[in-house]
């Protein structure tokens, strides 16, 4: 086993493995040792590299089957938005990094706050981190919500993208009790935020209303833009609605599709409305303040 992992891992060293993608010979070779890796592998990515999963169940894992990322949107977004001007990105929900150590290494004079409840995911992430000798990334592992301080129970999938603070529809692994914290008391401790670009990131399986809750100064000072998953999760809790059309009107916020359209409440709740039960989410959606830096950096994309 040791020996085709040592094979692979010198087959796609220091070659960046988005090259290897649609490459009939790579998936051949990877279908024909995949079960015979013992480790993780090191894997070149844009301007960094990753640990990536021998297992199945770690997200990392789809940079070896599929050799690329698969929200190229949102990554072309933030690459146009850090060559105009300097990013801070909070990455709420950052799992094993990705968006973190994009974003880190398309600029040293960009800044990350990584934020994972899961205390072993985070400890891929911080590998990660010291792998690409970044200084730029800041790591917080709590549970995001709209206190700070309160110990919660964190529900840890055997799939570690779906792991949960608000529900348990998948096979547990375990449950850990850990601490909540503000993204408001987060960039209450960063000083200058106001000459950057920011950003948040919201991925965190069903709590992302009570993360923006909890951010309610930041949005009021800063006007971040917000890439937010969407979910049957987030919309099968009490007041989900009302919290949604009045984070709107209260910010002067806009929802964004993919495309750029303008996209209102009434089309995201039909669009959960016709989830079927082997689908969870209808992808990332994108909230601006209206005539905000970002907006227009957003629509001049």
């Amino acid at each position: 086993m040791t020996l085709f992992t040592n094979l692979f891992q010198k087959y796609i060293q220091d070659k960046d493995i988005r090259n290897f993608k649609n490459k009939l010979t790579y998936y051949l070779i990877f279908r024909l040792v995949r079960k015979f890796l013992n480790r993780d592998l090191i894997v070149k990515i844009f301007n960094f590299r990753v640990f990536a999963s021998n297992k199945k169940k770690k997200g990392s894992n789809a940079l070896l089957r599929k050799c690329d990322f698969d929200d190229q949107t949102e990554l072309r977004i933030l690459e146009k938005i850090s060559n105009i001007n300097k990013i801070y990105f909070i990455d709420c929900g950052s799992n094993y990094g990705f968006y973190s150590l994009f974003v880190a290494t398309l600029d040293t004079l960009n800044n990350v706050i990584a934020i994972e409840a899961s205390k072993k995911t985070c400890e891929a992430l911080n590998i990660n981190i010291k792998l690409n000798l970044l200084n730029n990334i800041k790591v917080y592992n709590n549970a995001l919500s709209d206190f700070d301080d309160e110990k919660v129970v964190f529900n840890e999938s055997k799939n570690d993208w779906e792991s949960s603070l608000v529900h348990k529809n998948f096979e547990i692994s375990s449950q850990t009790k850990i601490l909540t914290k503000k993204i408001d008391t987060i960039t209450n401790k960063i000083s200058e935020l106001e000459k950057y670009n920011l950003i948040l990131k919201l991925d965190i399986e069903g709590n992302e209303f009570k993360a923006l809750a909890g951010a309610n100064l930041t949005i009021k000072k800063y006007s971040p833009l917000i890439i937010i998953e969407f979910s049957k999760y987030i919309f099968n809790q009490k007041n989900s609605k009302i919290f949604l059309n009045k984070f709107l009107k209260t910010y002067n916020y806009q929802i964004f599709n993919y495309n750029k359209e303008l996209i209102n409440e009434e089309k995201i709740y039909s669009e959960i409305d016709q989830l079927d039960n082997k689908h969870d989410t209808i992808g990332n959606y994108f909230l601006l303040k209206k005539n905000s830096k970002n907006y227009n950096y957003f629509l001049n994309e």
